[in-house]
């Protein structure tokens, strides 16, 4: 029988032909019909708070002077962030809480580049809105050069615009925003795994790890990699919605891979670079706020705006809600029990915002899932995939699994597994436990599913008096990535982990919306899977719902 996940002769001339195509794909319209005139503007993503808008755009053709951003009577130049004038950052602050300001993008002339377009701030921090409502997704990328990984470009769009039907506030894109893994791709999968990629990467996008981005072949391939999964992805469909992008491993052009021929986090210095020039062209960064210090690392880059932050972020809806949203790839450590997915100072800013219970509702977002396994490294868990044999376990992606099925262990060793990462996991959940009126509420990603459960036991650690919600987002792009395929095994419950299933989990596309008040988070689950039929999305309806009360 063949193997799902290995290449074939079929697959491998479809995703060729995708790859070969690119260059003749059409300009996408924000959406059909819409009368938005774009002028040349191919992507255009929002960042807001309650008194700053920064903005990343991309034209199909360097403008031919100055770029600015203006905001109903204020303007702000934009920033050439490329070689070729193509891309830009805006930034604009001083602005009042609370207030719509009509955008446009002008030249030195005032001429307008595109049509103007709404955006309001967020309320001031001390106010007390009623009610908000956020979109939260994950693992949105995938190029459309890969058929078989990676939903068509253009049934991802339909998703989010179902998804955007709903009129959320903001939308929390976690993680897995880019796959175009180098050495795990091109080294770890196999010699003619890696042979067939290589001749992909060679089509779209070859990338030269010993070079850096501006100036040199890499900036050229870079943009052809990247650009198709958030450019053409996104295009300007968000450009009045908030929106905040927390990068995972993917986004670091590695897989979280770790055996005898390579470990590739903490990041090396192909992958920051990399990973900072697609965040720079393309993703907005996280805006200053008053709880997160400006010592976390990721903050203060000098080739970034003032007071921003790469890796840590606050979405901050008055006192509201309060969503703190943390990568747990870039400051990795490998230290043994001292080890962290986030460093130390990151982790006491999230054990500070959650003592501080002046706001009604609190979101922890880490770009890693709590509470659940798949056997993968880079976990909190030290589960690893149970093969019948003894030794240490190399957890890796597209192993031969077949129709095989795996449970998950603690019997054999987890390579290179580091127990601190454990110990901060249980820091955190006894962090958000704790908590006297809120109830603890993770939204995660990375593990292609969508589901629902509440913890009660981590460890030794009782959460039965105010479990801890944990809620897989959902993902927009996976075709074929499911953990069942790629690693033998569904998502499973970490091994010392107990909770109470409240919305099933399921290996399917989807995206999840919150509804916020002073007394509860409304969580809705919405889910759909390649096989069904694709006008099904158009009215899709949450498979769960559950309110989240206050404790």
């Amino acid at each position: 029988m063949m193997q799902k996940n290995k290449w074939t002769r079929r697959r491998f001339m479809t995703t060729t032909a995708s790859a070969a195509g690119l260059v003749a794909m059409p300009r996408w319209s924000a959406s059909a019909g819409e009368a938005w005139d774009d002028g040349h503007l191919e992507h255009l993503l929002p960042a807001a708070c309650h008194n700053r808008i920064a903005i990343k755009a991309t034209f199909a053709e360097a403008p031919d002077g100055p770029v600015f951003l203006k905001a109903s009577d204020r303007l702000a130049a934009g920033r050439p962030t490329d070689s070729n004038g193509r891309f830009f950052a805006f930034d604009i602050g001083d602005l009042e809480a609370d207030v719509e300001y009509t955008l446009q993008l002008v030249d030195a002339g005032a001429d307008a580049l595109c049509d103007p377009w709404p955006l309001r701030t967020f309320p001031d921090p001390d106010a007390r809105p009623e009610h908000v409502r956020l979109l939260a997704f994950t693992c949105a990328g995938g190029h459309p050069a890969d058929t078989y990984w990676f939903l068509p470009l253009e049934i991802r769009r339909r998703l989010l615009r179902r998804a955007l039907s709903f009129n959320p506030r903001a939308v929390i894109a976690i993680g897995d925003h880019v796959y175009w893994d180098q050495r795990t791709e091109l080294y770890n999968r196999g010699e003619e795994w890696g042979r067939k990629t290589r001749e992909i990467y060679e089509r779209v996008g070859w990338l030269d790890l010993a070079q850096s981005v501006l100036g040199t072949p890499n900036e050229a391939s870079l943009k052809a990699a990247v650009g198709p999964q958030i450019g053409q992805l996104y295009g300007r469909m968000l450009r009045s919605t908030p929106s905040y992008f927390i990068s995972d491993d993917h986004d670091y052009f590695e897989n979280d891979d770790a055996d005898e021929r390579m470990v590739t986090f903490p990041p090396d210095h192909y992958q920051l670079e990399f990973a900072r020039f697609t965040r720079l062209w393309y993703l907005p960064e996280f805006l200053p706020d008053r709880g997160r210090s400006l010592a976390i690392p990721g903050t203060g880059a000098g080739d970034r705006a003032p007071g921003i932050s790469e890796a840590f972020g606050t979405l901050r809806y008055g006192r509201l809600v309060e969503a703190l949203i943390y990568d747990c790839a870039r400051y990795l450590s490998l230290k043994g029990p001292h080890a962290s997915l986030i460093p130390p100072e990151a982790e006491r800013w999230l054990h500070e915002r959650t003592r501080d219970e002046s706001v009604a509702q609190l979101l922890h977002v880490p770009s890693h899932p709590m509470g659940w396994s798949a056997g993968k490294w880079r976990e909190w868990y030290p589960d690893a995939i149970d093969l019948g044999a003894d030794g240490t376990a190399v957890a890796a992606i597209c192993c031969d699994v077949s129709d095989q099925r795996f449970g998950l262990t603690h019997a054999r060793d987890k390579y290179m597994w580091q127990t601190g990462w454990w110990r901060q996991h249980q820091r955190l959940l006894e962090s958000l436990n704790s908590q006297k009126k809120r109830a603890g509420v993770i939204l995660s990603g990375d593990l292609h599913a969508i589901g629902h459960a509440a913890l009660q036991q981590s460890g030794d650690i009782n959460l039965s008096k105010n479990p801890v919600h944990s809620v897989l987002t959902g993902t927009l792009g996976t075709q074929n990535g499911w953990p069942s395929d790629a690693r033998g095994t569904p998502p499973q419950t970490a091994i010392g982990l107990s909770h109470e299933t409240h919305g099933e989990v399921l290996e399917k596309n989807g995206f999840t919306l919150l509804d916020v008040t002073p007394d509860e988070v409304k969580i809705r689950l919405f889910a759909w899977k390649s096989g069904e039929p694709v006008e099904a999305i158009d009215a899709l309806e949450p498979y769960h719902t559950y309110a989240i009360k206050r404790s």
